[in-house]
């Protein structure tokens, strides 16, 4: 199998009321032609400012939201529009571990039933076998046996997120959708689910798909990024390429933008000027030209900002407003003709 999940020009948009006496309706633009796939054992990373419509892809990928347009294919099978009669047998193929395991546990249920759920509702094993796996995979994720009786509220942020993991990976899934794992923890947890998280992709052979803003955090796990502004990838590469070499200004802002522990480091983030536009009534052309008010943005209207290789496993979006002229040039644009 080459890859786990394939997304093919994927929408998403919400139907947004324009008022109390109005019949018309606008729609929020959460994702706008999204591509991208992952293979088994890799981590891409997912990254962009809060909004822009990571979670987004996420939800649409576990069928919590119906996507507009596009297609979803998970192990070669199009799962964008099947019933939940017929997804239920590949829901245990890909699990979601939220950003808040306060929320994302009931608070009603000790952790044995929390764990268990899954394994009865999917009528995995007798009560002792189920017992028995429920054990196994406190163990996996460094939780003692004695957790079995206790409620959420007992454990820590970082306790609950390794419950949080027990749960998803009880079905033996091939791929989980992490969306924020960390960014409700202190830091010094932080390291520590991180750790687990690559650990237990190593013994169970995992694929990830990493939603975060942090992109130094990213760059620690992931194998691919891609990075996203207003609802479309802008660039996706290969993380040492990304990170050593970014062709997009906004993935440039984004890197420039992670803190230093060194004193002696003067140099001043990039701040980009502008507010991120409304995906409820996006500009024409480039958005981040928009954003920055670059002086090519109406050179950009009704061009196809789908991304396009530039080298070899690398990807950026032909923004006139955004990458250098000689990229533009390799993808074979010229915005002087």
């Amino acid at each position: 199998m080459d890859t786990i999940l394939d997304i093919d020009q994927l929408q998403l948009n919400f139907p947004i009321g324009q008022g109390i006496w109005s019949k018309s309706q606008t729609h929020l633009q959460a994702i706008d032609k999204v591509s991208l796939s992952i293979k088994p054992g890799e981590t891409l990373g997912l990254v962009g400012e809060s909004g822009c419509g990571k979670s987004s892809i996420g939800k649409c990928i576990t069928r919590i939201h119906e996507p507009t347009g596009g297609s979803i294919k998970l192990m070669g099978r199009d799962i964008t529009h099947l019933s939940e009669r017929q997804l239920r047998p590949l829901r245990s193929q890909v699990q979601m571990v939220f950003q808040d395991p306060a929320n994302s546990l009931n608070p009603r249920m000790d952790i044995s039933e929390l764990i268990g759920e899954p394994l009865h509702i999917h009528h995995i094993g007798s009560r002792p076998e189920r017992n028995a796996r429920i054990r196994e995979l406190l163990n996996m994720v460094g939780l003692p046996a004695s957790a079995t009786t206790r409620f959420p509220h007992e454990f820590s942020g970082g306790q609950r997120q390794r419950i949080a993991l027990a749960i998803a990976i009880a079905l033996k899934p091939k791929l989980l959708i992490l969306d924020e794992p960390i960014s409700a923890l202190d830091v010094s947890i932080q390291s520590q689910i991180l750790n687990l998280l690559l650990e237990l992709q190593r013994e169970l052979g995992l694929s990830y798909l990493f939603i975060s803003h942090n992109l130094s955090v990213v760059r620690h796990i992931a194998d691919r990024i891609a990075v996203m502004y207003l609802g479309k990838i802008v660039e996706m590469g290969d993380t040492q390429s990304i990170c050593s070499k970014p062709r997009h200004a906004y993935t440039r802002a984004l890197l420039n933008a992670i803190p230093r522990p060194d004193p002696s480091y003067t140099k001043r983030p990039i701040s980009l000027p502008g507010e991120i536009p409304s995906p409820i009534n996006p500009p024409r052309g480039s958005a981040f030209g928009h954003r920055i008010n670059h002086p090519y943005r109406e050179v950009t209207y009704g061009m196809d900002m789908t991304p396009r290789e530039v080298e070899p496993g690398h990807w950026i979006a032909p923004d006139p407003c955004a990458i250098s002229l000689s990229d533009l040039r390799k993808l074979g644009i010229d915005i002087y003709q």
